[in-house]
């Protein structure tokens, strides 16, 4: 007896030619997904051509409820396979041309093909779903396997948000949508959310399905927006090809994210950002995105940010920061705990805080980091190598750029990076940069940073840490 659920695709659905995959002898459909779209410079924001070009990742969903045997056809040749993030351990057999190997839990797993980052796969396998919702309910949101074109989603408060697996809900805009220049950024920007959660109370979004963007042109509007909500549940739901930013819990309180899969390949797609909130955890999830990944900034001032909890999260990122405190820093923002992450890629920066703006970042702890791969691979000569040519560490900045409005900038504070393993032969750089004597970064404490299989580095100059006078009691305890 398998301990496989699954679910078939809708007939609309392009299949990947780059895999087949199968478990426990039941082929799985293999989705695609625009990834690192190609990049369109104008006078304001970098933005895309309708319908961009770019590269294509692929991915499966399932559930499992036991050890389940997966084997993976690629359609071209190969010569190896590995599985991320290695640190669980996972050593595929390749024997006539396909992968196999065992899931004894659930996991969310990539593999690249000689090293290649530029055609992964996604394996989402999760426990099977509790609570799931009746589609005759009245308080339930349904959408059942299938294709659906929605304008929005907008559930009241109490109610649930379902999306059954082997759903795709397309988002597009409605007739009369319009939109709105901005003379600024040089393109056109269209107000509300794809899934809008605002001014609402116990709302639940779950299910196993796809809520998909691809519709919507860059950079439209968010996916999911929480505003002025509380005890808030986002579960295990796809999100694909976002438009703009993937998930913003902003001015919200008691929110719960676990199990959300993300995969978006257009700029501006921050992955899940928590913006002036408090009391939210994040946990279980796969991100990759094009911009920063799962962040913390305040937009609106004299509205903290804090108590922010980040674990178990696997971040593949493909622009800007992976873990953080990013930009806009308009109220105090305290109390970020990521606790064991994997960051499988990262382009630029796997861990950072950037304060453009006047107040202070405090208390923040990168616990239990794994650092996977981050081979840089060769890129067109274009705004991809735009921002730097060896992936980071850490980048600690307080400075005036675009996204900061306040005239004056702000502190950073109290940061410990304790137990960051990285897997290469080098250890990745690092940069601290304070503003002046009166808006500096003060109080750094690096434990257990280290290769992976060898000690931990015991002196400051083989962090390759690079500052400036501006940083004060930085140490290794």
């Amino acid at each position: 007896m398998s301990n496989l659920i699954s679910w078939p695709a809708p007939p609309q659905e392009i299949a990947s030619p780059d895999y087949t995959v199968t478990v426990d002898g039941t082929s799985l459909f293999v989705y695609q997904a625009r990834v690192r779209a190609e990049i369109l410079p104008n006078d304001g924001l970098w933005t895309h051509v309708k319908d961009p070009a770019g590269q294509r990742a692929s991915f499966v969903i399932f559930d499992q409820s036991g050890q389940v045997s997966v084997v993976v056809t690629p359609s071209r040749s190969f010569t190896t396979a590995r599985i991320f993030p290695t640190q669980l351990g996972i050593t595929p057999v390749i024997a006539g041309g396909k992968i196999s190997f065992e899931l004894s839990e659930p996991h969310l797993v990539t593999i690249l093909l000689d090293d290649d980052d530029t055609a992964a796969l996604h394996i989402f396998a999760s426990a099977p779903e509790v609570d799931v919702p009746s589609p005759d309910d009245p308080n339930v949101l349904y959408f059942g396997p299938g294709l659906h074109e929605i304008n929005q989603i907008k559930p009241v408060s109490g109610q649930t948000v379902y999306l059954a697996g082997g759903a795709v809900v397309k988002a597009k805009l409605g007739a009369d949508e319009k939109g709105t220049w901005s003379e600024q950024w040089k393109v056109t920007f269209y107000h509300g959310a794809v899934l809008d959660l605002t001014g609402l109370s116990n709302v639940r979004v779950c299910g196993r399905g796809i809520l998909d963007a691809s519709m919507l042109p860059h950079p439209a509007k968010p996916m999911i927006v929480l505003k002025d909500s509380s005890n808030i549940r986002l579960e295990g739901i796809m999100l694909r090809d976002s438009s703009n930013w993937n998930v913003i819990i902003g001015k919200s309180n008691n929110v719960r994210v676990n199990g959300l899969k993300l995969i978006s390949g257009r700029l501006n797609s921050d992955g899940i950002n928590s913006v002036n909130s408090h009391n939210v955890e994040i946990r279980n999830c796969f991100v990759r995105n094009h911009d920063d990944s799962i962040v913390v900034k305040t937009t609106e001032p004299e509205l903290p940010a804090k108590d922010i909890t980040v674990e178990d999260c696997i971040i593949w990122n493909d622009w800007g920061f992976a873990l953080g405190a990013t930009y806009e820093t308009r109220a105090a923002i305290r109390n970020l705990n990521f606790h064991r992450c994997d960051v499988i890629y990262s382009r630029h920066w796997c861990m950072g805080i950037h304060v453009s703006d006047s107040e202070t970042v405090a208390d923040v702890h990168f616990r239990d980091i794994t650092i996977d791969t981050l081979k840089p691979v060769k890129r067109p000569e274009d705004v991809y190598d735009a921002l730097t040519t060896e992936p980071k560490l850490l980048k600690m900045v307080i400075q005036q750029d675009c996204w900061g409005k306040d005239d004056e900038r702000g502190h950073i504070r109290n940061v410990i990076l304790e137990n960051i393993t990285v897997n290469g032969t080098k250890m990745l750089a690092s940069e601290m940069f304070g503003a002046d004597a009166e808006h500096d970064i003060k109080s750094v404490a690096f434990k257990n940073i280290h290769l992976a299989g060898q000690e931990p580095i015991k002196n400051i100059e083989d962090l390759r840490l690079e500052s400036n006078e501006f940083v004060s009691d930085v140490r290794i305890d």
